[in-house]
Formats: structure tokens, sequence, C-alpha cells
């Protein structure tokens, strides 16, 4: 009995060796065909629509398309002891920006700076050019003809009292009855009143006679010194004079912004690509919004830089800045069926796309329009038997034996 179990136990022991033997050991065929790779699965891509230069984002500046420096009129001198606008706010018809030697300074519309002090009963083309600013300010005077009289006084008279100043007053000699200066006539004589007198209600001269000296007329005056004339209002101020600055001809008292407002960014040569007038970008503007804008210039810099500038209708403030998303930068005439250039294969002249079919890909011809960097613009190609032509014009289509190629068609890479 013990016999019989010890050759039984032999036989098992003998039974698993032979076992794991085999299991480790291969033949060469065996041992080649392990070595092998799996065989590599197909890569592939859906076809996308879109634009073949992809979208870009910048960030641009709004500025006014000009800029303005004024400088002080001969008769302004002194020191500047008050500034009351900052960078950034808009200077109306009739604002002060600051005051010199205490006494305010306005800004006007005006072609031309005033050449001399206005005076009751002036008359010329500067006294033209004063009764249009004061009309741009909103000041009612009637129609400008170019004559200092009662209404354009007391149109001065309201503008210095909204700035919470009296008019200068001037006393001028009064015509006789011929309508020529009385014999013997002072001087004009010109202070800038403090008190806030008024003028008179009706708006007339005050003539004032006596003791024999000539008869005066007395009214509010308009000095070159407390006046700046500028192109266009209202503008943007961009730069302004600072207290205790000591007035020279060549001091720039105000930099100011007129015109429609732009938006610029300028970027390397190469940030550039595509890009060309007339693309259409989109932003949020100031009221929160979605606006648009179009590019209207691109300009090379002495840098090597492009500026970049684009006009829009949306709610937008100079000095502030906005980042651009332009979808379409090549202003391409519409979307087209994009699909990577490795999934496209020449053969004898001619180019196919692998649509998958479950486990299987259909070759299909198609045609290439153009390619920008790995990307190409393909069209099913014209209907030869490989293919049918785009019906629509989208650059899809049916590709023939009922493969339709559009958005989403997933092809073969390599």
């Amino acid at each position: 009995m013990k016999r019989l179990v010890l050759a039984v136990a032999a036989i098992v022991v003998v039974g698993v060796g032979a076992w794991l033997l085999a299991v480790r050991m291969e033949s060469p065929q065996q041992a080649a065909a392990r070595a092998e790779p799996p065989a590599p699965e197909p890569v592939v891509v859906a076809l996308d629509r879109g634009y073949l230069n992809g979208p870009v984002s910048m960030t641009v500046e709004a500025q006014n398309q000009q800029s303005v420096v004024v400088t002080p009129p001969a008769a302004l001198t002194g020191v500047v002891t008050s500034v009351d606008r900052s960078a950034g706010d808009t200077l109306s018809p009739g604002s002060v920006p600051f005051r010199v030697n205490g006494r305010p300074v306005f800004v006007l519309e005006g072609a031309f700076a005033l050449y001399r002090d206005i005076r009751p009963g002036d008359e010329g083309d500067d006294v033209l050019a004063l009764q249009k600013g004061l009309l741009a300010a909103g000041y009612a005077l009637g129609r400008p003809d170019g004559k200092y009289g009662p209404r354009t006084q007391a149109a001065v008279w309201s503008m210095y009292r909204a700035a919470g100043y009296a008019a200068p007053e001037v006393a001028v000699g009064a015509p006789d009855a011929a309508g020529a200066p009385s014999p013997g006539a002072s001087a004009p004589e010109t202070t800038a009143a403090g008190t806030g007198a008024a003028a008179p209600s009706d708006g007339t001269a005050v003539p004032v006679a006596g003791g024999g000296a000539a008869a005066t007329v007395k009214g509010p005056g308009v000095l070159q010194s407390e006046v700046l004339t500028v192109p266009r209002l209202p503008a943007v101020v961009e730069g302004i004079t600072t207290v205790g600055t000591r007035i020279a001809a060549d001091t720039g008292l105000l930099t100011l912004g007129t015109g429609q407002v732009v938006l610029t960014s300028t970027l390397p040569q190469g940030s550039v690509g595509a890009l060309t007038v007339d693309a259409a970008a989109r932003f949020t503007d100031d009221s929160g919004t979605e606006a648009t804008a179009r590019v209207t210039a691109l300009a090379p810099t002495e840098t090597g830089e492009v500026t970049v500038s684009l006009l829009t209708e949306g709610a937008v403030r100079a000095g502030s800045s906005y980042v651009l998303t332009i979808d379409n930068p090549a202003a391409e005439d519409g979307e087209r069926l994009l699909a990577p250039v490795a999934a496209v294969v020449t053969r004898a002249g001619r180019t196919y796309v692998y649509v998958r079919e479950g486990t299987a890909f259909r070759e299909v011809a198609v045609e290439v329009e153009a390619t920008v960097g790995g990307v190409a613009a393909i069209v099913a190609a014209d209907g030869d038997g490989d293919g049918d032509a785009d019906a629509d014009g989208d650059g899809g289509g049916d590709a023939g034996d009922g493969v339709v190629l559009g958005e989403g068609t997933e092809v073969r890479v390599g």
C-alpha cells in the first residue's frame, strides 16, 4: 500500500513538472508572433465647418481720430491757479477747464483765436466767430451778424454767470448823433468785474455823461486772455496743464481728442496673419452689450509692427481698453468644410479622403480649395463617377454612392 501511494505521488509530480515545462517553453514561431506589435487602430477625426483662418483675439484701445494741442493766445500770461478738469473728461463748449490768475478761461468752438479784446459796438469776423461759439454753447442770441450788440452781450453775461463769475466790464466812448465817437472821448477802459453785477434788464448799454466829459457806454467785454478757441467741441481731455504752471507762448495748456473714436492695436507683423480690411470683430462695450467693429486700416510702422484700426458704433470711451474677437480675420466669403491636411491623400493627380463606414473606410474624391497651416478647405469632387458636386455651395454634399460629406463626417488621418 505504501508503495502504491509513493508511485501515485511520483506520477503526479512528474505530470505537474511536465506541464510547467510545456507552459514555459515556446517555439521560435510562437516567440516571433508574440514579439509583433498589435495591429494599429486607425486614427479618425470629424470634419469641421468654419473659416480656414481661425479666430484671433486682440486688446484694443479707444482713442479719438485727432489730437489737438491748445496753446495760449499772446494775451494770456501769468500762472495757472486752478484746474477743474482731468484726463478722460469731456469738454463742452463754454466750459472752464482751468483758471489763470484767478480768472476763468473758457473754451469755445472756433477756427481761429480772438485777435483783440471785444467791446460793445465792435464788429468783425472775430465777433461773428464769438457768436457762433456762444450758440454752440447753448446761449441764444439770434442770428449771428458779426456785431457785438445787446443780445450777444447778454449771452456773454450768461456764460460768465454760469461759471460763477462776472463778465469783464468795458467802458467805451459813445458815438454822437452822426455816429462818430464824441470829441475828447477817453480811451476804452476794461476791468475784470468781481462783484457779480448783473447786466441791465433789457440788455442795452447804459450811457454815462456829465461834468463836460465825453459820453461813454459800459457793457460786458470779451478778453482774449479768457477765451480759448478749438476746432471742434465736445472733445475729450487727453492732457491738461497743472496748477502752478507759468504760461509761456509755447505752453501746452490742453491736449484734446476730437473726431470719431477709433479702436487701435499695434501688433507684431507675425501676429497679424491673414487679418484684412473689412474683417468683423465682436466685443462687449461700455453698456454691457455685444457690439461689432470693422477693420478699416492696417498700417505698417517704422519698427516693423502693424497698427490695426477699427471703427464701431458701440458705446466706447476714449482711453478705455477692450478685448476683441475676430472670427473671420481674412474676411472669407463664408464658412467652409475643414479637414486636417493629413487626412487628404493625393494619388494620380487627384485628392481623396477616407470616410468611416462602421469598421471600414470608403475612398471619396474631394477638391482642396486652399490650405492654411495643417488645415485644408475641401469640397466634394465634381460628379464624374467618383462623387457629385456640392449642390448648396457649403463645402459638403453627396460624394457618390450615398456618402455625404459634412460637418461631423469622420475621416481617417494618414
